[in-house]
Parts: C-alpha cells; structure tokens; sequence
C-alpha cells in the first residue's frame, strides 16, 4: 500500500499495513494471484483486520458474559493480553476446540465472542458425504467454482480475521480432518491454495472455533493444532443470566434490540418456564418466538 506504515506482526510472520490517516485500522493483503489476473472478490485488496482497541478489549472483558465458563473466558483474557503485549490492534484468539455435550451452546458462545469483537461470525457445516466441498470445492462439469467457505466468507465480510465455525467435524474422515489441518496449521495456511480464486491466500488470521464432542474423534494432525475448551450449563443463579444473553442475541438477530428495553424481565421468565430446558439452541427458538408474538 503506498505511503502506509507497516507494523510487522511477531507471531504470525507477516507485515500489517496501517492505512494513513486510520491507524487504528490495521490491514493486510491475504491473496496473492497465480498470474497476472488479479483475484477475484476484491481479494487483490487489503482486508481490514478486526476487533482491536482498548475499547474493544475493555467490552470483551465486561460484557462477554459467560461467568460459569471459567476456562472460556481464560483464553479470552489471555488473547486480550497478548494482544495488548505485542501491539497488534486486532483480536487473534487461537484455534479452539469447543467441547462438551449436545445443546451446550458452543455456537451461540462462538457468536457472543464475534460479536463483543466487532468480527464477522460464519458457520461452516463440513458433516456428511459432502462435507470436504466446503473445504476444497471441485468442479463439476460447466458448473460455476466458488472459493472455499472460509475464503469466500473474507472476501464477502471484508475482513480478514473472521470467527469461523466448524460444525460436524466428526463426520469428516481423515482426509477431510487433515484438509482442516493444513487450513490452520500456520505453517501451511500462509499460502493456502484455492484454485477457485486462481491465488494462494494467506489464512492465518482467521478466528477458527472447531465444534466437537469428543477430542478423541479428530484425527491426531488436527487436534494438535486446537485448545480443547470445555463448556458446561450453567446452574443457579448463572441460569437467569445465561436466559438473558440468549434473548439478547436473539433480539440482535430480528433487529428489535432497541424495542425490548423493560420488557426484557418479561423475555426471561417466560424462558424461565421451559421447565429445566438446557439446550441452547432450543432454548433461542423459544425467544425468538416470543419476541416475534411481541414485537413482529
């Protein structure tokens, strides 16, 4: 980028450029073209890096929400410091392993980090027999090739340190388990190849939030690479909070955030009556009914 300024990035080994006049706005070149064509998507361009600040960090740490996930909210506060500590004014948290038991919220958690951050969120479900298309797409015949989930959700948000979420990682074998491999793996993500793009793009930046039951189903390259993190329900009184930030994000999602205000009280004993309901998912569906019998 002429006349920028660049901040060299110790960890990840790449130079990060500071647009003039928006230095707290860091940005990095992710694609780099096979030949003269220039990749497609706006790839050629620097994508924004996210999620920096003292304000941001300060947000993360007091509204994260999350009390009972004593280890969640651990790396969190370790990748807020390590931020802080080698000046990168944008979020890396490392790759993680979300474990725990059916319903448990490991999506909504990956969601409530994004948006505290001010990153996008993408949702990549790599189960069943065709799971490895959303990894390494191929061509069929005249069909149209898009690039890879990961690089097309970059290109579409404009940013290039996205949280991404990997559901149905179980279901991959072992090829597809060691194609995620070498996506996270630093060492071979510099230069991730994606013929779609016709460009070798750099996703090193990329929040990866790997969804999983059990650690022992990942094939040993792939588990190395993540932190398992454990998540529980939560009990007592953690329970009126967590009902709470539930029908928040479910208020965001329908846009009618601004509108439930005192009625909010009102959202979560309704929630409160699912009568010991523990799912997550099942748990947002009610609010999201209730919100639409108010406010739709």
């Amino acid at each position: 980028m002429t006349g920028s300024t660049l901040h060299g990035d110790a960890d990840r080994g790449t130079e990060v450029a500071l647009v003039p006049g928006q230095m707290n706005a860091p940005s990095v070149l992710i694609a780099q073209g096979f030949g003269a064509d220039a990749p497609p998507l706006g790839l050629a361009a620097a994508l924004p890096l996210r999620g920096g600040g003292s304000r941001v960090r300060d947000r993360l740490m007091s509204e994260l929400g999350f009390h009972w996930q004593a280890e969640l909210r651990g790396v969190v506060e370790r990748a807020v410091a390590r931020s802080r500590a080698v000046g990168a004014d944008w979020l890396t948290i490392p790759p993680l392993l979300l474990c725990g038991p059916t319903g448990v919220g490991r999506t909504h958690v990956a969601r409530r980090i994004a948006e505290m951050a001010g990153l996008p969120h993408v949702g990549i479900a790599v189960g069943g027999s065709s799971g490895i298309e959303q990894l390494r797409p191929s061509s069929c015949g005249p069909d149209l090739l898009l690039p890879s989930a990961p690089v097309l959700a970059m290109a579409v948000s404009r940013c290039a340190n996205p949280a991404v979420s990997v559901f149905g990682v179980e279901a991959l074998d072992a090829h597809g388990q060691a194609e995620l491999a070498r996506m996270i793996d630093p060492a071979t993500a510099e230069r991730w190849v994606d013929y779609a793009c016709g460009a070798t793009v750099d996703l090193r930046h990329v929040n990866w939030m790997v969804q999983a039951h059990e650690p022992a189903a990942l094939v040993p390259s792939l588990l190395r690479l993540l932190q398992p993190v454990w998540l529980r329900f939560p009990e007592g009184a953690d329970v009126p909070l967590h009902l709470s930030e539930i029908l928040a994000e479910a208020a965001i999602d329908l846009g009618v955030i601004d509108r439930v205000g005192s009625r909010a009280s009102d959202g979560v004993e309704h929630l409160s009556r699912l009568r010991g309901e523990l799912s997550t998912a099942r748990i947002y569906a009610a609010a999201r009914q209730w919100l639409d019998s108010q406010f739709g």
